[in-house]
Order: C-alpha cells, then sequence, then structure tokens
C-alpha cells in the first residue's frame, strides 16, 4: 500500500507539471500583464527543482500536514474534511440502495433461471449497463424534480441541520449511481448464485427436507457473499470516481469541485492531497475486502496460511 501510494503522488506531481501554466498564471488571469509570474513563483517556493517541492510536501504529509492551498491559503486538510463526509454519504447512499434492489433481485432471477422473467430482468439490467449515468442524472431531474417536484433539483443540505432535507438532495444523484452498480450486481449475484444451486450441498440440503427458502439463503446465498463483497469493493471504487461528474451536475460541495478547481488553478498541495486522500480510500477499501473475504471463507484462510 505504502509503495503505491508513494508512486502515485510521484505520478501526479509529474503529470500535473506537463499541463502548460501555474499557478501563478491563475493567480495574475489573462487580463494582467504587470505582474511577472516569476515573482509569484519565487513567493510559493515553486521555482524550486520538483524533488525539492515533492519532499517539503511529502515530509509535511509525514507530519500529517497536507500543506496549504496556493489558491486560498487554506489547509488542504480541512478543506478535505469538510468535503470528504458529502462526497462518502453519496456513495455510501448508492451501494446501500443498489443492495437493497439489486441482490434480491439476483437471487430471484438466479432461482427462475430459464424463465421469461429472468430473461426480461437480463434485459433490463443491459439497459442499466449501457445508460450513462451523467445521462440518467438528467432525466431524473427532469421527470422527479422538474415534471413532479417530487425531490430537489440541485443543492445539499448538511444531514446534521436536516436530516430529511439532506436525504431528499442525495436521492436523485444515489439514484443515478445505484442504477449502473445494480445492474452489474443483478447478473454478478445471479451468475454466482447459478452456481451455487446447482452444487452437491445444495442438493444435500434439499434431499435433508429442509426449507427452500432456507437453502437458497442460508446455504446457496452464503457461498456467494465472498463474490459479492469483491463487486461492491470494486462498485465503491467506481462509484467514488463518478462522484465527479454527479456532484457537478447536482451541485454537491463534495471532492470534485476542489478537485476540478485544483486542476484549473493548478493548486499543486490541493491536487496532490485529493488524490492521496482518493488513493488511500481505494488501497483501504481493496484492504477491508480482502481481510472480509478471509473471515468469510476458510478456504482463502487455510490458503494463506
Amino acid at each position: 500500500m505504502c509503495p503505491t501510494a508513494f508512486l502515485t503522488t510521484v505520478l501526479t506531481l509529474l503529470l500535473i507539471h506537463l499541463v502548460p501554466g501555474g499557478p501563478a498564471e491563475a493567480l495574475i488571469g489573462v487580463s494582467t500583464t504587470d505582474v511577472d509570474p516569476a515573482v509569484i513563483n519565487r513567493r510559493l517556493g515553486l521555482d524550486k527543482p520538483l524533488y525539492e517541492q515533492y519532499w517539503h510536501w511529502l515530509s509535511g504529509v509525514l507530519r500529517g500536514d497536507l500543506g496549504t492551498s496556493l489558491v486560498n491559503g487554506a489547509p488542504v486538510a480541512d478543506q478535505v474534511l469538510h468535503r470528504l463526509p458529502v462526497s462518502a454519504q453519496l456513495v455510501g447512499l448508492a451501494l446501500v440502495m443498489s443492495a437493497a434492489v439489486a441482490i434480491p433481485v439476483g437471487v430471484w432471477t438466479a432461482y427462475r433461471s430459464g424463465h421469461r422473467s429472468d430473461g426480461v430482468v437480463r434485459a433490463v439490467s443491459g439497459i442499466g449497463l449501457a445508460v450513462p449515468d451523467f445521462f440518467l442524472a438528467i432525466v431524473l431531474i427532469d421527470v422527479f424534480a422538474v415534471g413532479l417536484a417530487m425531490f430537489p433539483a440541485l443543492g445539499y443540505i448538511p444531514f446534521g441541520q436536516d436530516p430529511v432535507g439532506n436525504l431528499q438532495h442525495l436521492v436523485l444523484p444515489a439514484t443515478a449511481l445505484a442504477a449502473g452498480a445494480a445492474a452489474v450486481v443483478v447478473r454478478q449475484v445471479r451468475a454466482a448464485m447459478i452456481d451455487a444451486l446447482s452444487s452437491e450441498y445444495v442438493r444435500t440440503a434439499r434431499a435433508m427436507g429442509l426449507r427452500e427458502r432456507t437453502v437458497v439463503w442460508r446455504y446457496a446465498f452464503r457461498n456467494v457473499l465472498s463474490t459479492l463483497l469483491t463487486v461492491y469493493g470494486l462498485l465503491a471504487i467506481g462509484i467514488l470516481g463518478a462522484t465527479v461528474v454527479l456532484e457537478q451536475i447536482f451541485v454537491l460541495p463534495g471532492m470534485s469541485g476542489a478537485l476540478l478547481t485544483a486542476i484549473q488553478t493548478r493548486d499543486y498541495p490541493m491536487l496532490q492531497g485529493i488524490v492521496l486522500i482518493y488513493v488511500a480510500i481505494v488501497l483501504g477499501l481493496n484492504l477491508l475486502v480482502d481481510v472480509l473475504n478471509g473471515v468469510l471463507t476458510p478456504r482463502l484462510r487455510a490458503e494463506a496460511h
């Protein structure tokens, strides 16, 4: 995890410096010509070699300091911690919504594999995979916010200020994110459950006279949990990336706004801090999935030993 995070921050630094322009040009603006960018670069410490700039930033990170924004002078950590809960809540709600729909539907379609309803669900899930989440977001706004006035179209209310209003503002963007995730989960759960339902231990459980619901959920579905965890670990990472677009559409004050502003203004400390947080989340999710798979799957623990 540490080498991955290190290489990612180095690559981010190199890539952002390949982009024409810099913080000085962004601060001066295109209309002002009487200010020398070199003076601003010296003041910000950007005239030093890249390795010195990187070491200055990395030494601060090792002390728990993500640096200071070159644009507004505020600590990067404070701005990230202010925005991260919005993105985290959006991702969490989208995952919960997709699981609440996709897992039962996936199990049901596997149990009724070959029936007409199975074909309908697979067709609908295929549409869910094909429709981009940003297009679905626009449709949801047009139908449920503008047409039916059931939910607010834009904006955000903190959960501590108004829990009901908070959820109302997040329902539409979370639904747009959850639709594609649900389509993936339905197909993965269906495929895994079909294999599980045709296994010998399921046939043995049925021969013992157990209720069909017990056979499906306690015996078959239990062996699908490892696959489901892996799928949701990948989906959480994908949804986190998709929030960059969805938060802009719904005007949510999440991480994407700070990320895009940092790219446009070449705010190197802010950009590197946000990327580091994203990398830490991705690596943490991968580690969590591996640990949970080891707990739920005795075979994996045995292979590890």
